[in-house]
């Protein structure tokens, strides 16, 4: 399965982006003129329109290339959401989207948006843990990782998808913190996770994934979305239009069945 090429430095769109979700529903009109009226749970889908501006000849020779390997509307490919969190319940992380090896959580905690939906990692073993996720986001694709991080101790954590890892100053105050790049080339998946050392507590809020380099405001998440694996080309035809010397611009639109 392919999945639709990142521009630039790593991002998937450019603003604006539009998404619409669409749903239907099936209706049937008895002989007594009663309505009978459930959904169509398999038709539901998410059209986006893409707008794309100043794309550089490599840019455009690969979205090119990717339209071909389609055939248009034809086959369908791998789409991350640009506007979305990856996580599942990025504020609960006893669910059981995350692993946590040996620590322990508590939540409500106040964080720095002056609730109170930040929690405490605390690990009482003699050896480093990991809180991590793992997400079918390819090695290949540009991500970025980022959490908010205060401890009453300072000292450093590290924020690491797959072998690729940022180490964290923290202290009382809270900051963001953030790990981007590509993961491990060729894998299907990859891991994100946040390491504390033996006996380290920290309170941590805002966990976040995207397929973009750097972050974006933070947005709170339940039940994992985002990767739709079922989006096809709205069209047989990909038009690209030249707007200078080694630039060009195209719009196009993408639907994902859900």
């Amino acid at each position: 399965m392919s999945w639709f090429p990142q521009i630039g430095r790593g991002s998937i769109t450019q603003f604006p982006v539009r998404r619409s979700r669409k749903w239907r529903s099936i209706s049937n009109q008895m002989e007594n003129s009663e309505t009978i009226q459930l959904p169509d749970t398999t038709a539901g889908q998410i059209e986006w329109q893409l707008s794309l501006q100043e794309l550089s000849d490599a840019e455009v020779a690969t979205l090119n290339s990717f339209f071909v390997a389609a055939h248009g509307q034809f086959s369908p490919f791998l789409l991350i959401d640009p506007l979305a969190n990856l996580l599942g319940w990025s504020e609960d992380s006893s669910r059981p989207d995350w692993q946590f090896g040996l620590m322990t959580q508590s939540a409500g905690v106040a964080d720095p948006v002056g609730t109170t939906r930040a929690s405490t990692l605390n690990n009482s073993s003699p050896g480093a843990q990991t809180l991590q996720q793992t997400l079918a986001v390819p090695g290949d694709y540009v991500a970025c990782f980022s959490a908010w991080i205060s401890s009453n101790v300072a000292g450093t954590v590290s924020l690491q998808r797959d072998g690729v890892s940022v180490t964290c100053q923290i202290g009382p105050t809270w900051r963001r913190f953030y790990v981007g790049g590509k993961g491990v080339g060729g894998a299907s998946q990859s891991t994100f996770s946040l390491s504390l050392a033996a006996g380290q507590s920290v309170r941590i809020w805002g966990l976040q994934v995207e397929a973009q380099p750097s972050p974006s405001a933070y947005k709170q998440t339940k039940t994992a979305a985002g990767i739709h694996e079922e989006t096809y080309f709205g069209g047989d035809e990909l038009t690209i239009t030249s707007t200078g010397v080694g630039l060009s611009s195209c719009d196009t639109v993408l639907t994902s069945r859900i």
